[in-house]
Parts: C-alpha cells; structure tokens; sequence
C-alpha cells in the first residue's frame, strides 16, 4: 500500500472540513462551476468513477482526497476561478482558499504530470511552494483516472487520450510541449496502476 507520505500542506493549504462525504461536496461544486465548460462537467464525471475503482490501492487520506481530486481537477478552466491561465495551479488555489483539505489541492495542484508545464509556464516555484506534490502512487491513480476518461466522458484508451490532447493543441502550444515531454511518464503511471489492479483482482 502506498505511504501518506508528507502531508503538510505548505503555504496557503487548506484546512479542511469535519464530517464532509467525499464525492459529495465535489461533485456538487464541479457541477456549478463545470456545467457551461464544454464537456469538462462529463469529463469530469467519469474520472471520478475511474477514481471510484483505483481508490482502494491508496491509503487514507488519499484513497478519499482522490475521489474529490478527481471531481475538481478541471475546476481551474472556470471562468470564476481562472486566475494565471495554467488551470491546475488556479483550481488548487480556489480550493485552498474555501477550505478543501490540503491534499484535495495537492492532487489538484499537480495532476497528471502538471509540474512540466508549471515548469514552461514560470510557475514552477509557485507551485511547489503552495502545493507540495502528493505522493507517487497518489499522483499516479488520478492521472490513470484521467487519461482513461476521454473528453466527452466515456473510456478511452491512455494511449488515445494523449493523441487527443496533442491533436487538439497546436505543437508550439505549452500544453502540446508539456504533455508531449510527459508520454513516458504518464504511460509509466498508468502502467504502475494497472499492474495493482491486475494484482488486486487476483487476490481470491
């Protein structure tokens, strides 16, 4: 099972809030800041329910801040809550500051591999700073979440995912760069989470 790893929060964390049901809260807040952002809101939907099936390979905190990081990981493409533009970054700060636990914005902050394009985007000190990236296996299964969900809400291959998103983009873009320079890495995490899956539904 994966370690909680440093929890702390960093600077401008959340606090979080006693007796909230994970799942709930979020995708209710998904829903209002989502519903008029193309097919985000459908997308989003289906990362959760692919959170929904990794979560068990987390320990707590993690296997429920997944299944809210899950729902809000798109929150930053808002219009309310756009802020630098790079969406990660604005939806964890948005998060943090009504009071999401610190590890809800951590998987925020960083999902699938976001710390590259914070990197090209000049706001990899920010990041790091406010949002210490969760642990690897954490990072991992909302980024296997994410690339087997496809924009429109169904699954996809991880594979297909990544060509979407590259298609979609121009080459010169930031994301274009960014999720081009993270294919083996992103694949790696899928990888890792599909072998304790496949491990997973082997035990009898």
């Amino acid at each position: 099972m994966q370690s909680t790893g440093n929890q702390a929060g960093g600077a401008g964390v959340c606090t979080g809030r006693p007796g909230r049901v994970p799942g709930v809260e979020s995708s209710a807040t998904a829903t209002e800041l989502l519903a008029g952002v193309g097919a985000r809101l459908a997308h989003s939907r289906a990362v959760a329910f692919q959170a929904s099936v990794v979560s068990p390979v987390l320990d707590a905190p993690w296997s429920t801040a997944l299944l809210d990081g899950a729902w809000l990981h798109d929150v930053g493409y808002a219009p309310s809550v756009v802020n630098t533009g790079f969406h990660p970054l604005d939806g964890a700060r948005w998060l943090s500051a009504r009071g999401w636990p610190p590890e809800v914005c951590r998987l925020v902050a960083w999902h699938t591999r976001a710390g590259t394009e914070a990197q090209l985007r000049h706001l990899a000190v920010d990041l790091a700073a406010e949002f210490p990236p969760p642990p690897e296996l954490a990072q991992a299964a909302l980024a296997w979440a994410d690339l087997t969900s496809s924009p429109s809400g169904g699954r996809c291959a991880p594979e297909e995912r990544v060509a979407e998103i590259l298609s979609r983009h121009p080459r010169e873009s930031v994301v274009h760069r960014a999720t081009s320079a993270n294919v083996p890495d992103l694949l790696t995490d899928v990888l890792q989470i599909e072998t304790r899956l496949g491990a997973a539904r082997a035990v009898p």
